[in-house]
């Protein structure tokens, strides 16, 4: 596993070159007590060092332009005094870049992503509100009135139709209850499904009872379907048992 102590880590090089402050020497070595990453790091950097100690010097003739002379001078004094280049918040993000810190901000971040789930749910999954689905702040006139065989030239988002319950199906694990309604009681259309969704609270209608719907009109264009219905229904009148 890495470790999150990201400034520490930059402090190694100064560590081994004898260059870094006593207080930065004492932080580093107590952090190294507990942290092998940083110790195996450390052995890897310390090979290189002493294998580029090693290594013949050359010396800077003229021959080097002098923009590579600046900038190799730069380049040592940085070297010679590396924490000074470190911004000073850094040091607060070495005290707070700890797992047990870091274990707390994911718990933190993943319970304000499902907050803000739970309380965008109508518009990440399109549930409909049940404050706009109460049915005692529905106004029945303002739903547009018109047969089923009718439904096919229908414009207008918000309908009443009426007919003959049939095949009504309880779908208690969804809180769902799907019928049809068919102009006639001895004939299998024309006809339109209606569905009573969760949470709207409403009785079934029983099969055979003569009822009006109350709901939003679409058709269900999937394959094998092709039909109108009234989904989800908001109230329902019921005209003969």
């Amino acid at each position: 596993m890495s470790c999150w102590h990201f400034s520490l880590r930059r402090k190694l090089l100064p560590y081994i070159e004898g260059e870094l402050r006593e207080k930065d020497v004492r932080q580093l070595e107590r952090h190294l007590l507990d942290c092998g990453w940083c110790r195996e790091l450390l052995l890897h950097l310390r090979d290189g060092h002493h294998m580029a100690q090693r290594l013949p010097r050359q010396a800077m003739g003229n021959d080097h332009p002098s923009e590579f002379r600046a900038m190799m001078a730069d380049a040592g004094e940085e070297a010679r005094s590396p924490w000074r280049r470190v911004p000073a918040w850094h040091d607060w993000l070495e005290r707070f870049a700890t797992p047990p810190v870091l274990g707390l901000l994911a718990v933190v971040l993943v319970a304000q992503c499902a907050l803000l789930v739970v309380s965008n749910r109508d518009v990440l999954f399109g549930q409909r509100s049940g404050a706009a689905a109460t049915t005692g702040a529905l106004d029945l006139h303002d739903f547009h009135r018109l047969d089923i065989a009718n439904l096919k030239f229908n414009t207008e988002p918000r309908i009443a139709t009426q007919g003959y319950v049939t095949d009504v199906h309880t779908d208690a694990e969804e809180g769902t209850v799907a019928f049809k309604l068919v102009e006639s009681s001895n004939a299998a259309g024309p006809f339109v499904v209606c569905e009573i969704m969760s949470p709207i609270k409403m009785a079934a209608p029983r099969d055979g009872s003569y009822v009006r719907v109350y709901g939003v009109s679409r058709f269900d264009a999937q394959a094998g379907r092709k039909w109108y219905e009234v989904n989800p229904v908001l109230d329902i009148a019921v005209l003969k048992r």
